[in-house]
């Protein structure tokens, strides 16, 4: 009871720490050091693996680090090595037996799928919204005949609802990419340590419920090694399959721009249309 006293304590006074600019924070490679130090200090008081008496000044020492990389223009270190040497120099040589059981390949491994996670979450935003448009203007026209194009060449008529509720099926598909891909990235490396782990008893479920995470990376090894390095090609294959989708609506909108009287019109301004300095 007395130690869970202390890491309720413990949490309640690192949480409000930052809190001066944490609006204003990215949620970059810092916060998340910041994040999972905080959690492992709170965590392991709790548990018995860092000793109650250290806790308030790695608490401060923490703080401190984390309210001076929150100043405007102030350095965020975004490595575990260069932060490191703040958090001792802020709280002490004792400081860095916060860093038992751990190693900079799990906690790299989980800040790089946190960072992951909100750029996928950002995405799959813009392409739900993009998607509603299409669909939207779909319905507004149903009825109205546009040509089809193959080859560059008008083929059939079609209706404009049908040709944009098939651009809209494309990013449907790379939405469901999406949410395929980030319940894989959204795993917890941390306390896998390197290689092989760590016999340091290190609650890893409760580490990755702090850092929001929905699960744990298994096997030590995939999580340093293997599903850290695969993680940013599925997302670049997933950003690769929105872009061929882009770029046959756009070839689409361009072949019958190419026409005196083009069929359909982009609302001038605000970067959709480009004035020829020479020609009318």
């Amino acid at each position: 009871m007395r130690s869970s006293m202390i890491a309720l304590a413990l949490a309640a006074q690192m949480s409000a720490l930052p809190a001066l600019a944490q609006e204003r924070q990215p949620r970059d490679e810092f916060f998340w050091l910041g994040e999972i130090n905080k959690a492992t200090a709170v965590i392991n008081t709790d548990e018995g693996l860092l000793d109650k008496a250290l806790a308030p000044r790695i608490a401060v020492g923490l703080g401190k680090v984390l309210q001076e990389g929150a100043k405007p223009g102030a350095k965020r270190p975004s490595t575990v090595i260069s932060f490191e040497p703040l958090l001792i120099a802020a709280g002490g040589q004792e400081v860095t037996l916060l860093h038992a059981g751990r190693s900079s390949q799990d906690m790299h491994a989980t800040y790089r799928a946190a960072i992951l996670r909100d750029d996928m979450l950002a995405l799959a935003d813009q392409l739900n919204r993009t998607t509603a448009t299409l669909v939207g203007l779909a319905e507004k026209h149903a009825a109205t005949i546009v040509p089809n194009y193959t080859n560059g060449v008008a083929a059939q008529p079609n209706s404009l609802g049908h040709t944009l509720l098939g651009h809209a099926a494309g990013l449907e598909r790379d939405a469901e990419r999406i949410r395929e891909a980030y319940a894989r990235i959204d795993r917890s490396a941390m306390g896998t340590t390197v290689l092989n782990g760590t016999s340091w008893p290190l609650n890893r479920k409760r580490m990755a419920d702090y850092l929001g995470f929905a699960a744990i990376v298994d096997n030590a090894y995939d999580a340093g090694q293997i599903s850290s390095a695969e993680h940013p090609v599925e997302a670049g294959a997933i950003v690769t399959s929105i872009a061929l989708h882009a770029g046959a609506f756009v070839e689409d909108v361009m072949t019958q721009y190419a026409f005196a009287r083009p069929w359909m019109l982009l609302q001038e301004g605000d970067g959709n249309t480009y004035v020829s300095s020479a020609m009318p």
